[in-house]
């Protein structure tokens, strides 16, 4: 027998009579796996729930466009309707009332601001949902970027979300629509991180009621740090709300 005769190949026989090598085959199949970033995103909004693997930048670049994009949009929505509104002639004043500080940019910060206090809530709430989900519910070693992968998987609805803000923004009208999105999409990632968390969660993890409150309690978290973070900033947005309306009633009073 010939040294070429020895080896043996491992063939997989189909009925329809197709054979492949199962060493080829499933190598083909990891790789078809890895979806590129456009693929990754559409197959979120057909079958969200679903598990698809792409590279590891995909779930942390998406979460930090979208909110890029919003609070984009918001910039535009609110300068147009500070600009038409009875303050429109003194924007600059307040802005730099908001901004804590005169500055030629006095605007942009304060969105910038937001979108920094922002990302610090996000940071916290997946960060520390993701040591409840390694540490205390599955115990499996999923690394930090796969599970970012999923929540921005499971909530990628998102992304068709923000961009319909954008348009509303850009247009400067629908402030109601705007606000209803937003919560919205708060919801959907609030949903998205819980299921990363307890459809993990097995009999040597905590039990999945139990896995859900800590999970909300990390979420409460972030969003607290959020508000504090931008109090003051929502503060003086809501005295200017409550003057706008007071004047708006004066009007129509006399």
């Amino acid at each position: 027998m010939s040294k070429d005769d020895s080896k043996l190949e491992t063939v997989t026989f189909y009925p329809h009579g197709d054979e492949k090598n199962k060493d080829n085959s499933s190598s083909a199949a990891a790789t078809g796996k890895k979806l590129n970033y456009f693929k990754w995103i559409l197959s979120s909004w057909i079958h969200p729930g679903k598990e698809v693997e792409g590279a590891k930048w995909y779930g942390v670049v998406t979460i930090v466009a979208e909110l890029l994009v919003f609070f984009g949009a918001l910039y535009r929505f609110f300068h147009v309707l500070v600009k038409n509104s009875f303050f429109g002639a003194n924007i600059n004043n307040i802005f730099y009332v908001l901004n804590g500080g005169k500055s030629s940019i006095a605007e942009l910060l304060v969105y910038l601001k937001l979108f920094i206090f922002s990302l610090i809530a996000a940071a916290i709430i997946i960060g520390g949902t993701y040591l409840v989900s390694r540490y205390l519910v599955s115990g499996k070693k999923e690394n930090f970027w796969t599970y970012t992968n999923r929540i921005t998987h499971y909530s990628g609805i998102n992304v068709i979300l923000t961009l319909v803000i954008l348009v509303l923004g850009l247009l400067g009208i629908a402030g109601r629509a705007i606000s209803l999105l937003t919560l919205f999409a708060l919801a959907i990632f609030g949903i998205a991180v819980l299921v990363a968390v307890i459809s993990r969660s097995n009999e040597e993890g905590l039990d999945q009621i139990y896995a859900g409150i800590v999970t909300a309690l990390v979420m409460g978290l972030g969003f607290f740090i959020f508000y504090l973070l931008s109090s003051e900033i929502i503060m003086k947005v809501i005295s200017f709300g409550v003057q706008v309306f007071m004047m708006m009633m004066g009007g129509g009073l006399q």
